[in-house]
């Protein structure tokens, strides 16, 4: 008897571990459509691209990289083959930067990449390789840690919605041996291992924003991840791996990030199709931190 009620008390843990994090009902992001959930644009049901830069930065051969690095992302394929014409080094980064910045949500997708170019064909390594059962059921326990995020800026004003973000990012550990590995570049890492690097704290903060009402864009330069953030009408400087990685919330400088990144930098690529930011002022200045 008591083995068997060892075991149903393992089961019933078991059930509830699941329900609680991959079962429960959810109301969900509310602009995911059953529309948009037919187009080629759709991952999954986190966050709704609208491929912006893939539209606005990308030509014919480079429009048709991105498409094919999206669907071997997709079918979790290790490696994936393509045409192209001349020397398309160049033609294949904005082809993956546009597509990195468009689609957080694809969690087997990282800002790590391999490639090698020969006679007309690259062949591009994916890293992350979650295989589809594992992206899928991560997909979903990170659907109902957004319900409860947005449980809990219910009724928030916009400046309380944009700090509950960057305390909830900054309050996860940054990975400080792993950098270059695959495990700490996507919002799953963020998500399920609560550690990761800049490029998981940005794409993290980019989901959450879209599913509590905040506008903001993913930033990407050579060699860190960001966000803008809209408030008020105006964009602003986001960048909650500033709280993450090197002061504790007491600390004066914790807020920093809500103005500056990490490097310094404050335009990353395809600079000239955002918005303009506003950089005299800092979101820590008009909140008074």
């Amino acid at each position: 008897m008591k083995i068997k009620r060892i075991v149903l008390y393992f089961v019933l843990v078991f059930i509830l571990f699941a329900v609680n994090f991959y079962l429960r009902p959810i109301k969900g992001n509310k602009l995911i459509t059953p529309k948009y959930q037919d187009s080629a644009a759709y991952v999954n049901d986190l966050y709704k691209s609208d491929e912006y830069f893939k539209k606005k930065v990308l030509k014919e051969e480079e429009y048709y990289i991105y498409n094919k690095i999206m669907e071997g992302t997709m079918e979790d394929l290790s490696t994936v083959e393509f045409q192209c014409s001349g020397d398309c080094t160049e033609t294949f980064n904005k082809a993956y930067y546009a597509l990195y910045l468009d689609h957080p949500e694809l969690i087997s997708f990282l800002g790590i990449r391999s490639y090698s170019f020969q006679n007309n064909t690259i062949s591009y390594r994916n890293y992350e390789n979650l295989g589809k059962l594992k992206a899928y059921f991560g997909a979903k326990r990170i659907e109902r840690e957004m319900e409860n995020i947005r449980n809990d800026v219910k009724g928030m004003s916009e400046k309380d919605k944009i700090l509950f973000v960057y305390d909830y990012v900054a309050s996860h550990n940054y990975d400080r041996f792993f950098t270059f590995s695959g495990s700490n570049q996507s919002a799953y890492s963020f998500f399920t291992k609560k550690s990761s690097v800049c490029a998981g704290f940005a794409k993290a903060s980019q989901l959450i924003f879209q599913n509590i009402g905040v506008n903001s864009y993913l930033v990407l330069s050579s060699d860190h991840m960001w966000n803008y953030v809209e408030y008020k009408g105006k964009y602003y400087i986001f960048d909650a791996t500033v709280g993450t990685s090197y002061y504790e919330k007491k600390n004066s400088r914790y807020y920093e990030g809500l103005g500056r990144t990490t490097t310094g930098a404050t335009t990353g690529m395809f600079s000239e199709f955002y918005p303009e930011v506003e950089t005299e002022t800092t979101l820590k200045e008009l909140f008074g931190l």
